[in-house]
């Protein structure tokens, strides 16, 4: 299709419904702390202030003098004990709580600090729920924390990104101690503003998830796309039907706008195409349609797998990464068992890491070749990413990404589908070579094998977190941190008992706290 058409099928647009909504309780709290008097016994406690993140808190406290805050979330353990020193001396103080336990009644001290040295201590307590059976049962198999990317303060934790489901958070002991009540799929990323980004349904009933909201850890909304994604069937073109427009991935380009895994409205082709929108306004301003830059055999002769809407899905982009040193987008697509890289303002290939097979003479040329000795490719991969996303010397790279190990369109015997893998290659981009440095995943044989989804993602320490989200055809979702010179597990965890398909799409060890945890009450516009 016509650039101009892929833009007019999608047609994003902005959303204030949301917005407005957690406007309305952010003018209400500030209200509450302009009216409290001075003292810690007059602090006003909220549980789940934005309604959406249960888990979380607010305590709004004045003190007669100039001090800085430390919170204290009291856990079972000191690893999982959780701290953040607030900045600046205030006497009006928006604390925000995050990293609860749930159905219990948590303690939660704050340390104030006064310009002098001198201190005191308020303890408060915050009643929470039951979490959602849906969540299904998380078993702790290890845990270390010493030898764990915890974070400053214990603050980190193990997010499970919900294929279509439940996002939720864990600790080093294996406890729940956050997750939202909006179902999110595919899409949980922290924004450089230190929000985060997050797919989910334009209303709870809706079928499909087409809203990408900007929002945080206790739920408020600051902006939101919404999709119509009403495209053409592939039985008759003159109708329509709801669908996803985004589906697997988005990220955030230097310049703040966004850039995403779309559907474009074909009525033949699906997951194929990149749509760059304009933060602020939710315009499009690029369109990357992927079959202009691969071969058109590619996609007329595609027979690895079968929809069951009759659509054509030969590409399956399951990831992206913008390389801002080199202006190049690398992308994963799961059914060529391909990755490669483009220059992000041309679109011109740079290379291609995949199997020769089936690939037309004439891109050959970007093919890296393998240094390694009996060097396996991987199939259907998932989650790349670079190791050192500012390394700005040298022709070098290091990949990392998730191998599920199973051929769709570039098969190779070695391609077992016995077990999958977190792997990292280096690249010598002038050279045009490649050579995998590390793997994990083979000693835990079949029963870690995911035919689809996963991730793997450097997280400190040297440690990587794996997450295989679909083990036992879907059955089961582990997640597990190994420390790459050793081979040593210090985390796993084992998810079962929850609902088909909502297996755990990506493992992310991300902090509560990337900023800081004074909560501003200010209307966003």
């Amino acid at each position: 299709m016509a650039t101009s058409q892929i833009k007019m099928n999608l047609r994003p647009a902005l959303s204030t419904k949301n917005t407005t909504a957690t406007n309305t309780l952010t003018t209400n709290y500030r209200q509450e702390l302009k009216a409290l008097k001075p003292g810690a016994a007059n602090a006003k406690v909220i549980v789940n202030p934005y309604k959406t993140s249960p888990l979380s808190g607010l305590v709004l406290v004045k003190t007669q003098a100039a001090t800085r805050v430390t919170l204290t979330v009291h856990g079972d353990t000191p690893a999982t004990t959780m701290t953040k020193k607030l900045s600046g001396y205030q006497t009006t103080h928006r604390v925000g709580v995050l990293g609860l336990y749930a159905d219990r009644t948590n303690r939660v001290t704050l340390t104030f600090t006064k310009q002098n040295g001198q201190k005191s201590y308020a303890t408060y307590t915050m009643k929470t729920g039951a979490a959602p059976k849906d969540i299904g049962h998380n078993v702790l198999k290890t845990s270390k924390p010493k030898k764990m990317a915890l974070g400053t303060g214990h603050t980190r934790l193990t997010f499970a990104v919900s294929s279509q489901g439940i996002t939720y958070g864990l600790d080093a002991a294996g406890q729940i101690r956050w997750y939202s009540t909006e179902k999110i799929s595919h899409i949980f990323k922290q924004l450089a503003n230190n929000h985060l980004l997050i797919l989910t349904k334009i209303s709870p009933n809706a079928h499909k998830y087409n809203a990408l909201r900007e929002t945080d850890f206790y739920g408020r909304v600051y902006r939101q796309y919404n999709f119509n994604g009403l495209f053409p069937t592939r039985q008759d073109s003159s109708k329509l039907a709801t669908n996803t427009v985004v589906h697997h991935d988005a990220i955030e380009l230097p310049n703040h706008n966004l850039l995403l895994t779309v559907d474009d409205g074909s009525n033949k082709y699906v997951e194929d195409t990149m749509i760059e929108i304009n933060y602020k306004t939710a315009k499009i301003v690029k369109v990357i349609d992927l079959k202009r830059i691969l071969p058109k055999s590619a996609y007329t002769q595609y027979d690895g797998t079968h929809r069951p809407d009759g659509k054509i899905d030969w590409f399956h982009q399951n990831s992206m990464y913008y390389d801002k040193q080199r202006d190049e987008l690398i992308v994963s697509g799961r059914n060529q068992d391909m990755m490669f890289a483009i220059n992000y303002k041309t679109t011109k290939l740079k290379w291609i890491l995949s199997s020769p097979e089936k690939l037309p003479q004439r891109y050959q040329k970007y093919l890296l070749t393998p240094t390694n000795k009996n060097f396996r490719y991987s199939g259907g991969q998932h989650a790349v990413m670079l190791l050192h996303p500012n390394q700005t010397t040298g022709n070098t790279i290091d990949l990392q990404y998730y191998d599920n190990n199973v051929p769709v369109t570039r098969g190779e015997t070695k391609q077992s589908q016995k077990w999958s893998a977190g792997e990292i290659v280096k690249i010598n981009q002038l050279k045009g070579t490649v050579e995998k440095t590390w793997s994990f995943g083979k000693t835990l044989g079949k029963r870690n094998f995911t035919n689809i989804v996963g991730s793997s993602y450097a997280v400190g320490k040297g440690n990587t977190l794996i997450g295989f989200g679909y083990a036992d055809s879907g059955k089961r979702s582990e997640f597990v941190e190994v420390n790459r010179k050793t081979g040593k597990i210090v985390f796993d965890v084992d998810r079962t008992k929850f609902a088909h398909g909502d297996w755990s799409y990506r493992a992310q060890r991300m902090s509560l706290y990337p900023g800081s945890a004074s909560v501003g009450l200010n209307v966003i516009k």
